[in-house]
């Protein structure tokens, strides 16, 4: 919990409600109506129960064997139960390693990050941190719903490790994303320095037990090379990151607000000649505030860098107290709440047309994958009478040639 010292300097001289005013979107962005009723087409299925169903999937993983992705995707989604989140995360980390990983359906990840947030989303870190062997991955809403859900319990860090994850995907098209992203990176960067951390991977021996091994059919080489993106593991490069590739594609923020969040981006990504470029006086006291914290030594009696005295230089002169100016996360709040009500029921829209996408596609596939079993079966059947056809022509020979010999023989 932050100190009542802490919440009044980030707070300034507005009111403290506004502080305590974490969640953004609004109630109705959750689709909470349209996505529970997903039950009503995969009843349609004859799935039986949802306990049942899992368990019969997981039969099929057993031994080296699979189940296709259909059956896995329809697992996920019937799932809404507490204990029933391992097994239904298991079965993705399964369907990740089989031959059937790449037809893994949309609507699995979407299904399992929902139902994360409902019961552990913790968990939604673990994902984000191994991509590789859980292969889930966010979409605009689902995105727009953990980030929120973070904010909400006021966990500014677990928001912008989930900020990061969506920027690493290269997901900057969707402007409420957007400005969602900057403004919880705005957040993060307004924390005390020390509380300027994120849930990220660390490394660690785990234990892999003998059906992990059979069903782990492909299995990767890390990069011998540092990647600046999918290989970033230090929070302060990641936010960094974020804010310069957000902010350049951010279509609605204004020019002065555009450069303010170029500068800061820099900065906090350590690349140092691109932030020297981007120093200016026109840059808002909020973030030269927010840099100077940065590159003045931590140490007393240390040096300042060469690079460092530059930035400052071209900053220019500024106010140090920050009780007359807004903050960026402010800003940024102000820009967000501009675009929000269009932005979320476009992005509502098209969800809502992406879940009848998804009930249509399980339907054809259900259907395919059970005229396959008959199909199956009938050429069992049809190999089966081929023999008994064989057996009786054989038979048929053999007294046909017994018959000729008789007549012969006499």
């Amino acid at each position: 919990m932050l100190s009542s010292r802490v919440i009044r300097s980030l707070a300034g001289p507005r009111s403290l409600n506004r502080f305590f005013e974490r969640k953004i979107l609004t109630p109705a962005f959750s689709l909470e109506k349209e996505w529970a009723a997903r039950h009503e087409e995969l009843a349609k299925l004859g799935l039986g129960g949802d306990y049942e169903w899992i368990s019969a999937v997981q039969k099929k993983f057993i031994g080296g064997g699979y189940a296709s992705a259909v059956d896995v995707d329809a697992a996920i989604c019937v799932a809404e139960q507490k204990d029933q989140v391992d097994d239904t995360i298991e079965l993705l980390y399964k369907l990740r390693h089989s031959v059937k990983a790449a037809e893994k359906a949309d609507s699995s990840e979407y299904a399992i990050i929902r139902l994360l947030l409902k019961y552990q989303p913790d968990i939604i870190f673990t994902l984000a941190n191994d991509s590789i062997n859980y292969g889930v991955f966010l979409n605009e809403h689902s995105a727009c719903l953990v980030i929120d859900h973070f904010l909400k319990t006021n966990n500014i860090q677990g928001a912008a490790r989930i900020v990061s994850w969506v920027m690493q995907q290269e997901q900057t098209e969707n402007e409420l994303l957007n400005l969602l992203g900057l403004y919880v990176c705005s957040k993060w960067v307004e924390l005390p320095i020390d509380q300027q951390t994120m849930p990220l991977a660390e490394e660690n021996d785990e234990d892999v037990n003998e059906d992990d091994i059979r069903t782990f059919k492909f299995p990767y080489l890390k990069n011998e090379y540092f990647d600046e993106h999918f290989d970033l593991n230090n929070a302060q490069h990641l936010v960094g990151k974020s804010i310069l590739w957000i902010s350049r594609d951010s279509k609605t923020l204004s020019q002065e607000v555009r450069n303010d969040l170029q500068f800061l981006g820099a900065i906090l990504f350590e690349k140092s000649m691109l932030a020297e470029s981007l120093a200016s006086p026109k840059i808002s006291n909020s973030v030269k505030n927010l840099v100077k914290q940065r590159l003045l030594p931590k140490e007393e009696g240390a040096e300042m860098t060469e690079n460092s005295k530059k930035i400052l230089e071209k900053l220019g002169e500024f106010e140090e107290n920050q009780e007359g100016n807004q903050k960026l996360s402010e800003v940024l709040g102000e820009a967000l709440k501009k675009i929000q009500g269009e932005e979320e029921a476009k992005l509502c829209g098209e969800q809502k047309r992406i879940f009848g996408e998804w009930n249509e596609r399980r339907r054809e596939l259900s259907k395919a994958q059970a005229e396959k079993v008959l199909l199956r079966v009938r050429e069992e059947e049809i190999v089966e009478e081929l023999k008994k056809l064989d057996k009786m022509e054989e038979q048929m020979n053999f007294f046909q040639k017994s018959s000729k010999m008789g007549k012969t023989s006499k």
